[in-house]
């Protein structure tokens, strides 16, 4: 029975350092900041089998065919950028690549209505419609009227926020030096050419016809893939 009320007491200890990262609080980003947070590391009697599982990893993505290895190895190379990041944002406001993103692009573009950040990074509405809260509760951003058309609010840099992005710009170049320090210019600006044309081909067909079923995407991609070769 004594540890009976030791959930709640974790939860009380979590709260405390959500207080510690944040202006503003609120329950709902409250939830959503434990998750993250809980998700980081994995719990104390899994640590041996997910290390095991770890290490399984690549040599079980070998066995897959080239272009299977392909997406997968993609995949996994942004899953550790996200985890380094979160590791270099730790003890500032914002903790994850997204909300750094939306900040860096705020900054260069000055203005920006929520409608455009949500489909530059092609993320569902309500991740990005959570991750602009977030930084509009922290004081990150704020919101003016379009001078063009009042129905309609951008969002701009408060001064917090600028401060914030010049220390995360700090960070984020120090964790991207840290990730290329095992691999020279030479080999992974060879790579980038092809990973653009990819990018660039599927942004068109995602910007377009996202709302389109499978079907009709496999037939669009076959009657594109003459203008791609």
């Amino acid at each position: 029975m004594k540890n009976k009320y030791a959930v709640l007491k974790q939860v009380i200890d979590l709260y405390e350092d959500y207080e510690l990262e944040n202006k503003h609080l609120n329950l709902y980003d409250f939830v959503r900041w434990m998750t993250t947070k809980l998700n980081e590391e994995p719990e104390p009697d899994e640590t041996k089998t997910s290390k095991i599982s770890a290490e399984a990893g690549i040599p079980l993505i070998n066995q897959f065919d080239d272009k299977a290895r392909f997406l997968e190895t993609t995949a996994r190379i942004a899953r550790y950028h996200e985890f380094y990041t979160r590791k270099a944002l730790k003890d500032l406001v914002i903790n994850t690549r997204l909300e750094y993103l939306f900040l860096q692009t705020i900054d260069k573009l000055e203005k920006a209505k929520k409608t455009d950040l949500i489909n530059i990074y092609h993320l569902e509405y309500t991740t990005g419609m959570d991750t602009i809260r977030r930084l509009i509760n922290n004081g990150l951003l704020y919101e003016i009227q379009d001078e063009s058309d009042k129905r309609i609010k951008l969002l701009v840099l408060s001064d917090f926020g600028k401060d914030i992005l010049a220390q995360s710009n700090k960070r984020m170049n120090d964790e991207s030096t840290m990730f290329f320090t095992a691999i020279s210019d030479n080999k992974w600006k060879k790579v980038l050419p092809v990973l653009e044309e990819i990018d660039e081909f599927h942004d068109s067909v995602y910007q377009k016809h996202s709302n389109k079923p499978f079907a009709e995407l496999s037939n669009l991609m076959d009657s594109l893939r003459h203008l791609f070769k």
